[in-house]
């Protein structure tokens, strides 16, 4: 059953089968919410229906390590036009499919910041948890409170195409089963794009680049593949990108490398790491301090011979050059979405900016505006991810039982342009707690488990960074 009523004052949707991509943290958060609400809600008779696909063979998406990180990618993958898609990457070692976690790899947030609302990670755990750590918190949030509820996981499942009809107001999902090659076409009344940010890698176009790399293959590489230190003993390295992976290969590789260079994208950046420390260490924090990295400033060119930045100038082509620069934000199972019934079509139905930032035509940075039945959790970046995903989710199970009324669509349109006002629209950071707030104040008097962002969470976030340097000593 699907129901979408358009008024004067706005929009109103109903979805009954609601099919969620991904079974990670976004994945399993919503999985959740849902099922709760139909636990809750006594105003509607009709449960929703929940179907989780994951291409994995477990639960845990981005934080499900894989000790070997075989990535197919081009070099350079400015934009999503130029995305790899055929290729089986699944780790030899464990089944599942290459993730960018590192073998050293902790958070840089506390626990009491990162944690579902209502789900604190077990009294023992480090402050500032190993990756290992915080898989086995998801995979005790899905058994604790996602599969003790009538959820149907669909493991080993990949998703080749999703395509909405209008004239039925369905979506297709073709799925093909990993193990058993078995393939069969799934029906939702709206779909939860679940698949997080860090799937396909962004390298910029630098003049010389492809050449280099078609030169000397394995020379370049992007952070996802990177896994250990030791790996680079002796070599001279330059990382590019000034964000957490950036700093934090760094600082490793100071420890095992001849030297390390590396290049950010801007003057602000490489002096005075203008970035909030509360979400990325700042460059050259925690560094063997016998082995200071040499910072760079963007680069310009590449030749056979030198790497050139933009000052004038240069260094010698290292050992290994590692992009850590980010991911395209896209989805590409979804080639493009018909609008729903009486909503206008716009004038860019990708899923894509074409580059790196993030998604357009996004409602509350959530729901696409001229087909609301399809929802993208976690665009917004610079995030505490867990408990706005929770936010999020709370959000769309309201919004598909009827309980919010969106605007028009002519409203719905402005409130996603608004949204992309300015530099950086994707990056949120602290705007996040309005953010969820926003969120939530939307849902109105119906019964839901999360209130206002409590004043204890922001003042740690606030304070994160101190805790962060006492704890880890950058």
């Amino acid at each position: 059953m699907v129901a979408v009523d358009i008024e004067d004052c706005g929009v109103r949707l109903q979805a009954r089968r609601i099919g969620i991509i991904g079974a990670g943290a976004a994945g399993l958060a919503a999985a959740r919410v849902f099922a709760e609400e139909n636990a809750t809600s006594n105003s509607d008779p009709l449960p929703f229906v929940i179907t989780v696909l994951e291409r994995n063979n477990a639960v845990g998406g981005v934080w499900r390590y894989t000790p070997s990180s075989v990535c197919h990618y081009n070099v350079p993958q400015p934009d999503s036009s130029a995305l790899r898609q055929t290729f089986d990457e699944r780790c030899p070692e464990t089944g599942g499919f290459p993730t960018p976690i590192y073998d050293e790899l902790s958070t840089n947030l506390p626990t009491d910041v990162m944690q579902f609302p209502d789900v604190p990670f077990p009294a023992s755990t480090d402050e500032f948890p190993a990756h290992t750590e915080v898989l086995k918190y998801i995979e005790a949030y899905a058994q604790s409170k996602v599969l003790i509820h009538p959820i149907d996981l669909r493991l080993n499942t990949h998703v080749s195409n999703v395509e909405f009809h209008p004239q039925r107001s369905r979506w297709t999902c073709d799925v093909r089963d990993l193990i058993s090659e078995h393939k069969q076409t799934l029906e939702f009344d709206a779909v939860l794009v679940c698949t997080g940010r860090v799937s396909h890698p962004y390298i910029p176009n630098v003049s010389g680049l492809n050449e280099l790399a078609l030169s000397r293959p394995g020379l370049v590489i992007h952070a996802k593949e990177y896994r250990r230190a030791s790996e680079f003993q002796n070599q001279t390295v330059l990382v590019v990108g000034g964000a957490a992976s950036a700093t934090d290969i760094s600082r490793q590789l100071s420890y095992t490398a001849r030297q390390v260079h590396t290049s950010t994208a801007d003057a602000s950046q490489a002096d005075a790491d203008a970035r909030d420390p509360r979400m990325t260490p700042e460059m050259g924090a925690g560094c063997n301090p016998s082995r200071p990295l040499c910072r760079h400033l963007r680069i310009k060119e590449f030749t056979q011979t030198h790497v050139h930045f933009v000052d004038g100038t240069s260094i010698p082509i290292p050992d290994t050059i590692i992009y850590a620069t980010g991911y395209i934000c896209t989805v590409p199972f979804i080639s493009h979405v018909e609008p729903v019934n009486g909503a206008p079509k716009p004038d860019h139905q990708l899923l894509s900016d074409g580059g790196s930032n993030g998604i357009p035509n996004l409602y509350k940075f959530l729901v696409l505006a001229y087909n609301p039945l399809l929802a993208i959790l976690g665009v917004p970046n610079k995030v505490v991810p867990f408990p706005m995903y929770e936010y999020q989710a709370t959000y769309l199970a309201h919004l598909y039982q009827g309980h919010i009324q969106l605007p028009p669509f002519d409203q719905i349109f402005a409130h996603a342009r608004s949204d992309l006002e300015g530099p950086h629209p994707f990056t949120m950071g602290f705007k996040q707690v309005a953010y969820m707030n926003d969120l939530i104040n939307s849902v109105g008097d119906h019964q839901t488990r999360l209130g206002s962002v409590p004043d204890h969470w922001v003042k740690s976030w606030l304070r994160c960074v101190e805790q962060r340097k006492q704890r880890l000593g950058y």
